[in-house]
């Protein structure tokens, strides 16, 4: 069933404020395509709804790993750290030697 709606107006699929010129509902999706109904072309995506447990999906899929930065990165941090002391002593030498 198509409705003949044309914005600005109410959705007639949701009742949410359709702006002037909107090629469909920011609320719904409904648009001149599916006939302003409910029934939008992102149906058929297989999104998540409501009950998706975000939190549960991450540690799922990635298997709950500690964020902690492997020790490589560690270990380059020391090393410039060292280099930079290293040059401040090499540069200060002259100057009370």
């Amino acid at each position: 069933m198509s409705v003949a709606f044309k914005p600005p107006g109410q959705c007639p699929a949701c009742g949410e404020w359709v702006p002037r010129g909107a090629a469909a509902c920011d609320d719904c999706g409904a648009c001149a395509n599916s006939g302003w109904s409910g029934d939008t072309h992102a149906d058929g995506l297989d999104l998540p709804d409501d009950e998706f447990d975000y939190d549960d999906f991450i540690a799922r899929e990635f298997g709950g790993k500690s964020s902690k930065q492997p020790l490589t990165a560690n270990l380059w941090w020391w090393v410039a750290l060292a280099l930079l002391i290293i040059f401040m002593i090499g540069a200060l030498l002259p100057l009370f030697g």
